[in-house]
C-alpha cells in the first residue's frame, strides 16, 4: 500500500478545517504524529503547503473563479482544496516542477471523483498555466477593499473595516504583513537559565537567536527546525510564545508569595511566566474548560519546572463555587477572543472567524470580566488582554465594565515600563500591531478595586 504523501495529507488537512473549529497548528501536528514515515522535508513541505493555501485562499480562488465553467459555489469542497493545492504550488512554489503540481492535484482528483473530477482540476490548472497573465483583478481605483481583498487574500469585510479605521495604504501594509512568515519566539525560562547563557547554547547548535525588542526574556528565531526537533525544548528551557503575550504578565507584575488567577490559563504561557516572575513562591490557581487543556498546562509547568499551580476546572465566565471565600492579590483575564491580532501565524483564522463572531465574542468577555471581578481583593489588580486588534473586544469592553462597576478603575500601564515602550502604550492601554512593532496583535488593560 502506498504510503500518504504530503499533497495528500495536506488535502486531508484542509477539508478537515471545514468541518470542524480545531486550529490548523493543532491538526498539522497531529497528522505528522500520525504519519510517521514523513521525513523532515517531506514535515517542512507538508508545512509550506498548508500554511501558503490559507494564506493565499482568497487569491487562489479568484483564479479559479476566472476559470472554472461550474460556479465556483458548485465546486465541491474537496474538489476546490485540490484546485488550491495545485494553484498554490504552480504560483508560488518555485523549486517545485510544475508538472509534479498538476499530476499530483489531477491523481488527488481522480480518487476523490474519478476521471470526471481529474479532468475538471486538469481543465482549470491548464487553463491557469496558459491564461494566468490574463486574469483581471478587482481595480483598486474602483473597488480599493475589493481590490486588496482579492490580491492580499484577506476577507472582505475585515478589509472593509481597515480601510474604514486605517486607510488604504496601511491596510494593504497589515495585509502584507500578515502573508510573510513570522519567526518562531521563545520566552527564556528564567527558573533555569539566563536569557545570555540559552542563547549561546543555541548558537552553539547552529542556530541564529537575536534577543527580542521589548521582552528581557524572549529569543527571535529565524527558519528554525520543528517544534519537537528544537534543542533543549525537553530540558524546559524555554517556552514558545509571542513577544507580545510575554508582555500580559509584565503589566500584571505578579510579586512572590502572592495569590493570582489565571482564569483562561491553557495553554499555559501565561501561567508558567507568572510563576517565573514568582521565583516558584506563591500559589496560582489556573483555570479552563476542559480536563485536556488543564493536562496541557500541568504538562507545561512540569516541563518548565514549576510547582506553585493549582489546576481547577470551570467556567471563567460563571460563578466559581470553589472560590466562594478566596479572594486573589492578582487577576488575569487572558480572554477568548477572534485571534485577529495572530494572523501571520495562524492564517487558518482568516477564514474561520466571521464578522458576526466579534458581537458573540465581547459579550462573553464582558461577562468573564464580570464574573472575576467577584473575586478580587481591595487595591488588588485585574488584568485584562486579548490577541486581537478590534475595538469591540477590546476598549469597548473596558469601557462597558468600568461603566458598570465603579470600585474599578484603569491604571496606566505607563509605570510599568521604559520609554522605549512609549510607542505601544494609548490611552492608559498597552497595545501592538503587527506590521507596526513586529509582532503579535495585543491589547492589555490594567484595572484597580478600589474598594
Amino acid at each position: 500500500m502506498r504510503k500518504k504523501t504530503p499533497r495528500a495529507i495536506c488535502l486531508e488537512i484542509l477539508n478537515q478545517l471545514e468541518r470542524t473549529d480545531r486550529p490548523l497548528d493543532h491538526l498539522l501536528n497531529d497528522s505528522i504524529k500520525r504519519y510517521r514515515h514523513l521525513t523532515s522535508l517531506d514535515r517542512g513541505f507538508l508545512r509550506e503547503l498548508a500554511y501558503g493555501v490559507l494564506r493565499w485562499r482568497e487569491k487562489l480562488d479568484w483564479s479559479i473563479r476566472t476559470f472554472s465553467k461550474i460556479p465556483f459555489e458548485r465546486i465541491e469542497k474537496e474538489t476546490l482544496n485540490i484546485l488550491r493545492l495545485g494553484l498554490y504550488q504552480i504560483d508560488f512554489l518555485t523549486r517545485t516542477p510544475v508538472s509534479a503540481a498538476v499530476n499530483e492535484s489531477v491523481e488527488l482528483a481522480k480518487k476523490i471523483r474519478g476521471s470526471g473530477g481529474g479532468g475538471f482540476v486538469n481543465a482549470i490548472l491548464r487553463s491557469y498555466l496558459r491564461k494566468s497573465k490574463e486574469i483581471s483583478y478587482p481595480e483598486i481605483e474602483k473597488d480599493p477593499a475589493l481590490h486588496i481583498s482579492v490580491t492580499h487574500s484577506h476577507p472582505l469585510w475585515l478589509v472593509r473595516q481597515w480601510v474604514e479605521e486605517m486607510g488604504i495604504a496601511a491596510t494593504i501594509k497589515a495585509c502584507e504583513f500578515n502573508n510573510t512568515i513570522s519567526p518562531l519566539t521563545l520566552r527564556t525560562n528564567t527558573l533555569k537559565v539566563s536569557r545570555e547563557e540559552l542563547m549561546e547554547r543555541l548558537k552553539a547548535k547552529g542556530l541564529k537567536p537575536i534577543p527580542s525588542s521589548f521582552s528581557s526574556e524572549g529569543i527571535l528565531l529565524d527558519d528554525p527546525p520543528p517544534v519537537s526537533e528544537l534543542p533543549y525544548f525537553h530540558e524546559g528551557l524555554f517556552f514558545i510564545q509571542d513577544e507580545a503575550s510575554q508582555l500580559v504578565t509584565l503589566v500584571l507584575d505578579p510579586q512572590k508569595g502572592e495569590k493570582i488567577l489565571d482564569a483562561c490559563a491553557a495553554p499555559g504561557g501565561k501561567t508558567t511566566h507568572i510563576a517565573q516572575k514568582m521565583e516558584n513562591l506563591g500559589e496560582i490557581y489556573a483555570i479552563d474548560l476542559t480536563k485536556e487543556k488543564l493536562s496541557l498546562i500541568e504538562e507545561n509547568c512540569e516541563r518548565l519546572g514549576i510547582k506553585i499551580v493549582k489546576y481547577l476546572k470551570g467556567n471563567a465566565s460563571h460563578p466559581i463555587s470553589f472560590f466562594k471565600e478566596v479572594l486573589f492579590d492578582r487577576i488575569l483575564a487572558d480572554v477568548p477572543c477572534s485571534g485577529f491580532g495572530t494572523i501571520r501565524k495562524n492564517p487558518d483564522l482568516k477564514w474561520r472567524k466571521k464578522e458576526t463572531d466579534l458581537k458573540r465574542l465581547s459579550a462573553l468577555q464582558f461577562a468573564i470580566l464580570n464574573n472575576l471581578s467577584a473575586y478580587l481583593k481591595k487595591e488588588g489588580v485585574l488584568v485584562y488582554s486579548t490577541c486581537t486588534v478590534f475595538r469591540e473586544e477590546n476598549e469597548q469592553v473596558i469601557e462597558q465594565f468600568l461603566n458598570h462597576h465603579p470600585n474599578f478603575e484603569l491604571q496606566s500601564v505607563d509605570d510599568f515600563f521604559p520609554k522605549r515602550f512609549d510607542p505601544l502604550i494609548k490611552n492608559g492601554y498597552l497595545k501592538t500591531f503587527p506590521p507596526k512593532d513586529g509582532m503579535d496583535g495585543f491589547f492589555i488593560a490594567r484595572l484597580i478595586k478600589k474598594y
